[in-house]
């Protein structure tokens, strides 16, 4: 495995991130960073595997003693995960979110008023 190779698939992996979690960065372990808490526990780890491969590629001796087939079996475990991530469903259910707690609010807001009225009647 050389040093191009694993930048071929940490750019294609980095695009990835942009177009399904809407995560930009210039490099991979800060789009890593960023995504966080958005990628499952499996696919965090291969992505921290991938970052150290990158470290260790850029050693002659521990380059050639990488198994490639790790790191393809690393980027599979990612692109697993982001193709599982449906782009938006944050972003609808934070909308969602948004509007349940805008509905409580006003159903609130219309029962103290109506505890209110009920008061100043005299009932």
């Amino acid at each position: 495995m050389t040093r191009d190779r694993l930048d071929v698939i940490t750019e294609e992996l980095r695009g990835m991130f942009a177009a399904r979690l809407n995560v930009r960065a210039r490099s991979f372990e800060r789009a890593v960073l960023r995504a966080g808490r958005m990628l499952p526990p499996q696919a965090r780890q291969a992505a921290a595997e991938l970052c150290a491969y990158e470290a260790r590629l850029a050693h002659p001796k521990l380059a050639s003693k990488t198994d490639p087939a790790l790191i393809e079996r690393a980027a599979d475990t990612i692109r697993a995960a982001l193709a599982r991530h449906e782009p938006g469903a944050q972003a609808a259910r934070d909308r969602s979110f948004l509007m349940a707690e805008i509905g409580f609010k006003l159903a609130a807001l219309i029962g103290v008023g109506l505890v209110f009225l009920h008061w100043q009647a005299g009932g």
